[in-house]
């Protein structure tokens, strides 16, 4: 994670200083409206078999209701969402997962560049839309062929960046693993990736506790 990336507190008073930067206002009711006058509503699609992902959506369906948006979660079979989203592109927004093994970012190829099956914005466009999304690009694809380690770091954290600044997608949740074993395994070393404690079961031993 790029370090200079920041962490903004969550701030209704913020949040709508702006939206009505963005043109946005209130009814007399608290209903947010756009420049227009026609209310602010939209649909979240998620699975319904992802108890998690369902309560997300709900807690964001929340938040946004304090903002006076009108959201309607729409739980609906897996393979329906993954229709909707990479098919049909009848959906408005939608909470999924982008799972991933491995902390390097070709492992993000899929989802970052503009071709990727997994691309989730301008879906069904092979080719950048905007200038931003053109340098995601051309920074994904310059650092496969980046050998040293710090540039690699460099150039991804830029990726980082520009996508922290133009919100394609939203990153919600990540997991928080926690892991322990019994002081008398030796060369216990939790890892940050599957598998987090048996990476190296190789190397493990068990050895009698010291007796004091």
């Amino acid at each position: 994670m790029n370090p200079a990336i920041p962490h903004p507190p969550r701030s209704l008073e913020k949040s709508r200083e702006l939206l009505k930067a963005a043109g946005f206002s209130w009814k007399s009711d608290g209903t947010l409206v756009d420049g227009s006058g026609d209310p602010v509503e939209f649909s979240i699609v998620t699975s319904a078999s992802n108890a998690q992902r369902t309560q997300m959506a709900t807690i964001i369906q929340d938040d946004l209701k304090q903002l006076g948006m009108k959201v309607q979660v729409v739980p609906l079979e897996f393979r329906a969402v993954l229709d909707r989203v990479f098919q049909t592109h009848d959906f408005e927004a939608s909470v999924l997962a982008l799972g991933g093994g491995d902390v390097d970012p070709n492992t993000k190829m899929n989802v970052l560049v503009s071709s990727g099956a997994s691309h989730m914005w301008d879906l069904g466009e092979s080719q950048p839309s905007t200038p931003w999304e053109a340098e995601i690009d051309r920074l994904m694809k310059q650092q496969i062929s980046t050998l040293k380690f710090t540039d690699r770091n460099r150039l991804y954290g830029r990726v980082q960046q520009l996508v922290y600044e133009n919100l394609p997608l939203i990153c919600i949740a990540s997991p928080n693993i926690l892991v322990g074993a019994k002081t008398t395994v030796g060369n216990f070393q939790p890892a940050i990736l599957d598998h987090y404690t048996l990476w190296n079961v190789d190397q493990l031993f068990v050895h009698s506790p010291v007796k004091h």
